[in-house]
């Protein structure tokens, strides 16, 4: 492993303010200017500008919410749209390829989130709901809003939060605006500089009542991801083998260690076009359409160990756990397994090919002083078009190798290698290959609604807001694939010039570990099957889905304001009706042989003929709220909410399809759906108080609780599939000798001794239990008068648990987890400068890992990032960025501590930029 930094918060504090005094002298913060009468003008700017706009936000929102705000045009505070919310209190963030990609918020996970993109939810290129932050570029986005109570007016399905994303619209700016950005981004990992470049323009016309505005950005990243994990931890085992016996019962293995170096390169381009027209003062009609495509091209190079418990010739074991700590797999034990391999593993599995449309047209109208419309019409679409791409290679070398986890993060070492020495490469032969591995996901949606506003002129009531919504959504999933499995069992010698095999050196890897081992061509190894009259050739599969979804809403909310003494009071009352149905089509193929290959580690799937499956349902719900805002004094805010939420089951747990894994030895395993879910529904409410006490200083808090109702699990059982190629076989009646002599006379008992079933172990959601999750956040935002600035926050969350009758249900809170934020920063008249520290404690990422029905656990991880620029000019600014500056690492261990299931570095990333702005 490399050597670990230092990660006491307090450490991390002391350094970024030495290198801020160090760096910067103290200055004032704000610009100074005079206006034609002389009169001198203060004007906050730059990131301080960022936050008053945020905290004006905040203080005349009427519900408990948090937000940022571009400090300029094309000037978002992060590279990541996601990196910049994980600063927000109770936001946390989910990382791919060291890039924020999903949003958690108060501990529920992305799936119980929604977010809309100017007010509109967006198509998803997953089976799911949840948006991918790293498909949008930050430079089109000019504010974000976090809602973390609800109102009648709000659109259904989050229960932990709404994140409200904000783009340019050329009404915002009087007359011509562009910006231009342009940057280098280096990677510490893979050593590489890729370009970024990015640009806005926007003009008003004909005194201003028709405007246009365009935007795009391309950003290229050649991104190296160092990671080492296992399948899963196999609890329950046997370790034994055949010289000396059992050598432990019921212990944890792991399924096996992969040393993996994927190497990517990443190019996302987003293009805005925005058009506005103001007829009349009271009419504006907005025109707007957007594109994105973000590629990654996943190559993959892999050293990986298949561990079986029967061929294990030694092992040391945790008492406490269970768990083996070391142990060894050995050849020549003649064990029913076979001999164990080192695995060369080439394959493409992390790749996307995503593309992303949304256009939409929105007309405001003010239809007399007391009552405003707004008419939305909009559609997006979404695609991951993988199907029949992906690949999955292996060439192995028969070989022993030792695991070794006594020393923390384990290791293994296998025969041969070491200190740079590879073993003959003439020993590598052929073994297992497939082709199109990852499914292709295509989702739309269409939304239409009217919102209506209305003024009241009374004393107490202040106005209504009452509307209708209504979205049509089609999620499709399929899967174009084949597996081959001719050259299983590592008979076949490999051609070795054909698949230019040859060494491999891990470019900063984990030091401890084996960094050189063989690799090879695997688009050449495809080929070669082909020449061979092997070919892999991957075919539509029959457990494709379509969930047609259809969602009708209307709401009202009234407003109510009066004094209490000499605090002034705000009132929302209201009530949101949800209609859901959901019509889910899918063709299914249902297991009908396992036939075991050459291989004895290895079985090959036989499918019975194509079933069509229909299911339907529907669902109502209402849900009210109430938020209530107590101005104590001008600048103290009291606020009280109560209401409800819903999240929708995922798309893809309500598929009726079952989806049979790769067919090894002691671990046949499926997933499936449930299109019976129900939504998870939530009673909440919150407590909140906030202090404003300078003009950009602010201290609040706040106490929460959520207790959801019918939550979603997916857990993991043995099923027993009857297979139907085997049934043919048989005669139930007992007419053949050996069933008659047996005295068999029922079905059951005949399947069992032909062996006409198999056992799975079957993934599949269910509602169930409820849960209450509790929690306050803390947050602290000071200016000083020196430049000096420092934001802080924490929240902390906890959970019960409620289980019904079925005691023997397991079931926790997934994504659950305290985190802490400490940004410090300084401004001066043309410097800026950032240092910002964002930590997630511990949670359970995962109750069922979905292969060994284990829980994945993920520990804390902390992260330093930090950012300068400097002002060139009124129009020009250099900027400075770096993310993850100390290369943290994440690890995710199983049910205990000592089970490491996977370690992964992303390295550093480091920008130098300019931008102008016209």
């Amino acid at each position: 492993m490399k050597t670990k930094k230092i990660k006491q918060f307090g450490t991390y504090t002391s350094i970024a303010a030495a290198i801020a005094v160090a760096l910067f002298a103290p200055t004032t913060v704000i610009a100074q200017a005079t206006d034609a009468s002389g009169v001198e003008i203060i004007a906050v700017t730059g990131y301080r500008s960022s936050l008053k706009a945020s905290m004006d936000d905040k203080k005349n929102a009427n519900v408990v919410s948090d937000g940022i705000k571009a400090e300029d045009l094309g000037k978002f505070p992060d590279l990541n749209v996601a990196e910049s919310l994980q600063r927000i209190t109770g936001v946390s963030i989910d990382r791919n390829g060291g890039e924020g990609q999903a949003v958690t918020i108060r501990g529920f996970g992305p799936q119980f989130n929604t977010v809309l993109v100017n007010g509109r939810q967006m198509a998803s290129e997953t089976g799911g709901r949840e948006f991918a932050f790293d498909s949008v570029s930050a430079n089109q986005i000019v504010g974000a809003d976090i809602f973390k109570t609800g109102t009648a007016t709000m659109q259904e399905g989050g229960i932990g939060g709404t994140v409200s994303l904000i783009t340019a619209r050329p009404f915002d700016y009087s007359g011509f605006t562009a910006v231009v950005s342009a940057k280098g981004m280096y990677e510490s990992l893979s050593e590489e500089l890729s370009p970024t470049i990015s640009a806005l323009v926007s003009n008003t016309f004909n005194d201003d009542t028709m405007g246009i505005l365009f935007s795009l950005s391309h950003e290229k990243r050649d991104v190296q991801i160092n990671r080492i994990e296992t399948a899963g931890w196999r609890p329950g085992q046997t370790i034994s083998n055949s010289r000396d016996g059992v050598l432990y019962s019921n212990a944890y293995i792991p399924r096996n260690w992969d040393q993996i170096v994927d190497n990517q390169e990443r190019t996302r381009t987003n293009a805005n076009l925005v058009f506005q027209y103001a007829p009349s003062d009271d009419v504006t009609i907005t025109l707007d359409g957007s594109v994105s495509t973000f590629e990654v091209d996943s190559q993959v190079t892999d050293l990986a160990s298949w561990f079986e418990p029967d061929r294990v010739g030694s092992a040391t074991i945790d008492e406490a756990t269970g768990t083996l700590t070391s142990f060894s797999q050995d050849t020549d034990l003649f064990v029913s397994s076979g001999n164990p391999a080192t695995d060369f593993v080439s394959h493409t599995r992390n790749s996307r090919d995503i593309s992303n449309a949304a256009f939409g047209l929105n007309v405001d109208w003010e239809i007399s002083d007391s009552l405003t419309a707004e008419f939305d019409v909009s559609s997006s679409t979404a695609e991951n078009d993988r199907a029949g791409k992906d690949r999955f290679n292996v060439v192995g070398i028969i070989n022993s190798y030792q695991f070794d986890g006594t020393g923390g993060t384990p290791t293994v070492i296998h025969d041969g290698f070491g200190n740079g020495s590879l073993p003959d490469a003439n020993l590598a032969r052929l073994h297992y290959n497939e082709k199109g591995n990852q499914p292709s996901f295509e989702d739309s949606i269409t939304e239409v609604k009217a919102d209506f506003h209305y003024r009241a002129d009374g004393d107490v009531f202040t106005g209504a807001n009452f509307g209708i919504y209504s979205q049509d959504r089609e999620k499709k999933v399929f899967q174009i694939f084949a597996s081959q499995c001719a050259f299983c069992g590592y008979a076949e010698p490999a051609p070795l010039d054909t698949l230019n095999f040859r060494p491999f050196t891990a470019n900063n890897y984990f030091s401890g570990l084996i960094d050189t081992y063989y690799t090879y061509d695997g688009d050449a190894y495809v080929d070669y099957l082909a020449q061979t009259g092997n070919p892999i050739t991957p075919t539509l599969q029959n457990n494709r889905y379509t969930v047609n979804e259809k969602i009708t809403s209307v709401y009202a909310d009234f407003n109510f304001e009066t004094d209490i003494g000499d605090m002034p009071v705000f009132l929302n009352v209201g009530a949101r009706y949800s209609k859901t149905s959901v019509d889910v089509n899918a063709v299914q193929s249902f297991i009908a042989d396992v036939i075991p290959t050459t291989d004895q580690t290895l079985f090959s799937n036989v499918f019975g003929p194509a079933t069509d499956i229909v299911e339907s349902g529907s669902y109502a719900t209402l849900l009210p709220s109430v938020n209530l805002k107590l101005q104590l004094q001008d600048d103290m805010i009291l606020r009280f909410a109560v209401y409800d939420s819903l999240t929708r089951p995922t798309m893809s747990d309500l598929s009726p399809a079952t989806n049979y894994g790769e067919p090894r030895r002691q671990n046949l395993t499926a997933s499936g759906g449930n299109p019976a879910l129900k939504p998870f529904r939530s009673s909440n409410w919150d407590i909140s108080y906030e202090w404003y006490y300078a003009d950009t200083s602010i201290l609040t808090f706040a106490f929460f609780s959520k207790e959801v109702e019918d939550f979603i699990t997916t857990l993991t059982g043995i099923e027993t599939f009857t297979l139907a190629n085997r049934s043919d076989q048989v005669d139930f009646t007992c007419a053949d000798a050996a069933c008659a002599t047996l005295d068999i006379t029922d079905e059951t008992t005949a399947q069992e001794l032909y062996g006409l079933q198999e056992d799975y172990t079957v993934s599949r959601p269910q509602n169930g239990e409820s849960a209450r999750v509790t929690g306050f956040e803390l947050a602290w935002t000071h200016v000083f008068d020196n430049g000096f600035g420092v934001t802080a926050n924490a929240t902390v969350v906890d959970s019960s648990v409620e289980i019904g009758s079925d005691t023997s249900t397991t079931f926790a809170l997934e994504g659950l987890g305290d985190s802490q934020n400490l940004v410090i920063f300084y401004e001066a008249e043309d410097w800026q400068a950032r240092v910002a520290y964002n930590n997630r404690e511990g949670f359970l990422r995962s109750i069922d890992n979905g292969s060994t029905g284990e829980p994945i656990n993920t520990d804390t991880f902390g992260q330093i990032d930090i950012s300068a620029s400097y002002d060139i000019s009124e129009s020009t600014t250099v900027f400075f960025e770096g993310i993850n500056i100390t290369e943290e690492e994440l690890v995710q261990t199983g049910r205990f501590a000592n089970q490491t299931y996977s370690v992964e570095d992303n390295g550093s990333r480091y920008a130098i930029g300019i931008r102008t702005k016209f």
